[in-house]
């Protein structure tokens, strides 16, 4: 049944007013009294009329707003959902290594590990509850593009894996962390986890990670500062031939601690930052040098590894140049050794989508008699804003008793006291 219109309730009067009207014109004249009642009644009837109209107008426009309401209402609800992002980055080429062993033998190979970066795929979140209160996390999955498998001694998350708090005090995080040697390390060493770079003179650093850590972040204008402490360090023996050191075990609270820290300055035309990184001993954990002496015992939790870098950069015509230090103190009740590694590098845009980078690192380590020098030149082609061409070059020579590798993987190790040389081409996608 069709709803009746508010108005239809006036048809009655209305027609009676019309004939009344009509009426009016037909006789010769109406007493003043009763023509000024037809008037007042007249102008009555369209109030209401005109009432009506305005109330039924409103009604309209409150329907019209109500979906826009709803979509205003679902929007302020929608702000304070959670903001996920996904990434990865794919990097791989072709590598061929010459002076392998003591015949000096070569490999063509796809390496799996690394070329300029390693190849990861992670999520991040985040979410305010609070103003300036976050909730916050990230799990990062590390993988071997060469063939699929997970790296980081197959942990699902091994690159990263932690949740916690962004604050106005700074952010407080829990999981498996980066150390904050690696943060004051990136001031001056522009080549990073390149797979011809420190990494070659000491394997750790790209694996610098802590199982079980507590971590504390700030910055302060142009200062970032940061702590991890963990309660067992490596629970899966992730860190190239170092060995499992699990920690959190009873009786000794002190086995396969972690700390580390960093403070970094950052300005637009240069740059300062220094970190240590502090591991103890426990377990079946051992301690290598890499350079081809037998790994040192490093099982009880009274063992320490420590760390320490300091180092600056600066820009230039263009390009930057940076400079640094990383000293390596080894205290255990088998043997206590020192190394040092002094490095320069340098990067700078040669034309709008070419960059040339590049360093060398001398590595001097007396008590064990063995010393190295490396050298890198990387060039890097920007074909769109997230794909990469790269060609670059490692060369590196050993001392007499040093064995150096210039590479990542094993298998490849030159003989004690020969240099060895690594080229390698490769494509680097970003998303």
């Amino acid at each position: 049944m069709m709803k009746t219109p508010k108005w239809a309730a006036f048809r009655p009067m209305a027609i009676a007013l019309a004939a009344s009207i009509g009426l009016g014109a037909s006789l010769p004249a109406f007493a003043d009294s009763e023509i000024e009642m037809l008037k007042k009644e007249l102008a009555a009837q369209r109030a209401l009329i005109e009432q009506m109209l305005a109330e039924r107008k409103a009604e309209k426009a409150e329907k019209a707003a109500a979906p826009a309401a709803g979509a205003r209402q679902v929007a302020g609800a929608g702000s304070n959902a959670p903001t996920v992002s996904f990434y990865g980055v794919l990097d791989g080429g072709v590598e061929h290594i010459s002076g392998i062993g003591a015949d000096k033998n070569s490999v063509t190979r796809l390496p799996s590990i690394t070329g300029t970066v390693a190849s990861r795929v992670g999520v991040k979140a985040s979410k305010e509850f609070a103003p300036g209160y976050k909730v916050i996390a990230t799990a990062e999955a590390g993988f071997n593009l060469d063939d699929g498998t997970q790296g980081q001694a197959g942990r699902l998350f091994g690159r990263q894996l932690w949740a916690g708090l962004d604050t106005p005090y700074g952010s407080f995080t829990f999981g498996r962390q980066y150390s904050m040697l690696l943060g004051a390390l990136g001031v001056a060493d522009f080549l990073g986890p390149n797979i011809y770079a420190l990494g070659s003179l000491d394997s750790y650093l790209p694996n610098a990670r802590f199982d079980n850590s507590v971590a504390w972040r700030t910055k302060l204008d142009k200062v970032s500062l940061g702590l991890t402490y963990s309660t067992g360090r490596d629970t899966a023996g992730g860190a190239p031939a170092s060995g499992t050191c699990a920690g959190e075990t009873v009786g000794d609270a002190q086995a396969c601690r972690g700390w580390s820290a960093m403070v970094r300055y950052d300005d637009e035309r240069f740059a300062f930052g220094a970190g240590i990184d502090e591991q103890r001993g426990g377990g079946g954990a051992k301690a290598y040098f890499f350079n081809g002496a037998a790994p040192v015992d490093f099982s009880r939790s009274g063992d320490t590894d420590t760390r320490m870098t300091i180092g600056g950069s600066v820009k230039i015509a263009g390009g930057k140049v940076g400079a640094g230090w990383l000293g390596r103190k080894l205290d255990s009740q088998a043997n206590d050794i020192e190394s040092n590694i002094y490095y320069i590098n340098g990067a700078w845009p040669v034309m709008p989508k070419l960059t040339v980078d590049g360093g060398i690192y001398r590595v001097t380590n007396d008590d064990q008699d063995r010393d190295a020098t490396l050298w890198v030149l990387r060039g890097l082609y920007a074909l769109d804003t997230s794909l990469t061409a790269y060609l670059q070059l490692g060369h590196i020579t050993n001392s007499d008793k040093a064995a150096y590798q210039v590479s990542v993987g094993a298998g490849i190790a030159p003989a004690a006291g020969n240099s060895q040389t690594a080229t390698m081409v490769g494509l680097r996608y970003m998303f």
